[in-house]
């Protein structure tokens, strides 16, 4: 080997052991240490667990921090962390700093986590409960987890404070439901995530008999904390599905997991003509998509709306129809009412049946025992026994007997066989009295 290529080898290994060594006796410092790029979280550890000190440090050892309680990783350029300072002797406050040493993120919230697609989201202090948020990396908050709907769940006096010693980042807040660990956050896993994105609509996910919402950003929209939903849409429709929180009811948009409708309904029914029926302390009335009360709840008893725009309604006892602007379409004065369906209602006064049209006025008498609705473009009705088939016109023609009228035709038949078996036996048997010697 020439003589300047021996000196170009020490020279380069000059360069390159040189640094090291350096970096090596200042960081020896410190209890422990991560580099990132071009700087360092250094640690150093007084009383494990107790006492401790955090910094950024440059690739020269120069402190681009004050002390802090713990520095997290690094993730799209910025790092959660902990300052000196305490919440309620407690835990302690998060924020985000860069790789500078600049606080992006000011440490005002109780936990979080690192950047993911440029968000993330954070606890906080929310009265009685702790909430939860979405920022984006500037600090922004983009969307607040409607937590205040659940009085329940979440709440500050029943959570505890779970942390990794000498790691203040690595710090959460669990409450307790028999014996299992609930969270306000969620992260899932790569398979998860791909389903979730995938998902039609908002992704519901169940975690130990309660469900969570999560959209395709993966935002939690609704924490983990409903009791049912109805993805199948038996109660659901026109973009909004039912959700239940204890004994309650309320509606989600289906296609953004935001509550339309708080919790407030006992009873519900699917929607019809863009209506939504719910029952609310004891009375029905109907919401539109949008959350709003269309028609006041006001009634005992409703059925859906059908293609004349018609709502048998109740109010005491006595039936009626409105229309779905709530305007009273048949005077609430028959002791039963149908739904409308071929232009046809059927009615009760007393303890009689009778049809009306769609103008409220009568097509047939009042004279039926038993009837039933126009679920076709004829219908039965009984009277004296006997079936009558119904036309929408009020024009009644005979259909048979029912079935007490078939029981004592029976009844008749019987005893009529019984009486002419007897007869001709006795014939039978003076005949043959007859023919005796």
């Amino acid at each position: 080997m020439s003589f300047y290529k021996k000196i170009l080898l020490v020279y380069l290994t000059f360069l390159l052991l040189a640094p090291r060594s350096q970096a090596q006796a200042w960081l020896n410092e410190y209890t422990s240490h991560i580099r990132y790029g071009e700087v360092f979280v250094v640690k150093k550890i007084q009383i494990p667990c107790t006492q401790y000190d955090t910094y950024l440090v440059d690739q020269q050892g120069r402190k681009l921090t004050p002390a802090y309680r713990d520095i997290g990783p690094f993730s799209e350029g910025l790092a959660e962390f902990v300052p000196k300072e305490g919440y309620q002797n407690k835990q302690g406050y998060h924020g985000f700093i860069d790789k500078r040493g600049k606080v992006i993120v000011p440490a005002v919230y109780l936990a979080t986590d690192r950047f993911r697609s440029r968000k993330t989201w954070v606890i906080y202090d929310a009265g009685e409960q702790y909430g939860i948020a979405y920022i984006d990396s500037t600090g922004k908050e983009f969307f607040t987890v409607p937590v205040h709907h659940f009085k329940n769940d979440f709440l500050k006096s029943k959570a505890t404070v779970d942390y990794v010693c000498n790691q203040d980042t690595k710090e959460d807040l669990i409450w307790w439901k028999n014996k299992e660990i609930f969270l306000l956050n969620w992260n899932f896993s790569p398979f998860i995530e791909q389903e979730i994105k995938e998902s039609e609509g908002v992704y519901h996910f169940l975690y130990k008999g309660k469900y969570g919402i999560i959209s395709k950003d993966l935002v939690l929209r609704i924490p983990v904390a409903l009791d049912g939903i109805d993805p199948e849409y038996e109660f659901s429709g026109q973009g909004l599905e039912r959700i239940q929180y204890g004994d309650k009811f309320g509606y989600m948009d289906r296609y953004t997991g935001e509550i339309v409708a708080p919790f407030v309904f006992t009873d519900t029914r699917k929607p019809t003509a863009g209506l939504f029926w719910a029952k609310k302390e004891g009375k029905w009335g109907c919401i539109d998509r949008k959350g709003d009360t269309r028609i006041p709840f006001i009634y005992d008893e409703a059925t859906g709306f059908t293609g004349e725009d018609r709502s048998a309604v109740a109010i005491n006892g006595k039936f009626g129809h409105i229309d779905k602007k709530g305007k009273v379409r048949t005077p609430l004065i028959y002791d039963f009412a149908s739904y409308y369906n071929n232009g046809i209602s059927m009615v009760r006064v007393g303890n009689k049946y009778g049809y009306i049209n769609i103008k409220g006025e009568p097509i047939t008498p009042f004279h039926y025992e038993e009837a039933l609705p126009f679920d076709k473009e004829t219908t039965l009705a009984e009277r004296y026994g006997i079936k009558y088939e119904i036309t929408t016109s009020g024009t009644e023609s005979f259909a048979g007997f029912n079935y007490k009228w078939k029981v004592l035709f029976i009844m008749l038949a019987l005893f009529l066989f019984i009486y002419l078996n007897n007869t001709f036996f006795r014939l039978g048997q003076r005949r043959r009295e007859r023919k005796v010697p």
